[in-house]
């Protein structure tokens, strides 16, 4: 069984446990189907362009990017099945709307989400 247990302590760096978190994250989210339209993303591009955003996003604190991308990776593992993970990836919305409050509302991991937020609530049966 692979060990996704997260290291931290004194011999590795804040930078090894992003760098950690971002590998699993990246591993869920491509087990996901491609887009079955070539102009609209579907759950993996859309997942892929939220975990960019967050990495990029300089008004998040470093722990708040890691709670963000373990969060980010649950919802990827919801999408594998989504009909019965329905209330996992509500949970995991409602984490990103409260995390959001807390940014300015020009920061562009907002507005990335607000034109990601369909296609990933669609995608499990919910409206955003």
């Amino acid at each position: 069984m692979e060990d996704k247990s997260i290291k931290v302590g004194t011999s590795y760096g804040s930078n090894f446990v992003t760098g950690y978190v971002q590998g699993n994250v990246t591993a869920s989210i491509n087990e996901l189907p491609d887009s079955s339209e070539a102009n609209k993303p579907g759950i993996k591009e859309a997942l892929t362009q939220l975990k960019a955003a967050i990495e990029a996003e300089s008004n998040l604190s470093q722990e708040d990017k890691e709670e963000a991308l373990k969060e980010l990776q649950s919802l990827a593992e919801a999408g594998k099945n989504p009909q019965e993970n329905k209330q996992k990836a509500k949970g995991v919305i409602r984490f990103f709307k409260g995390l959001f409050t807390e940014l300015p509302k020009t920061a562009k991991l907002i507005l990335q989400w607000e034109e990601l937020l369909p296609a990933i609530a669609s995608f499990f049966g919910f409206e955003n």
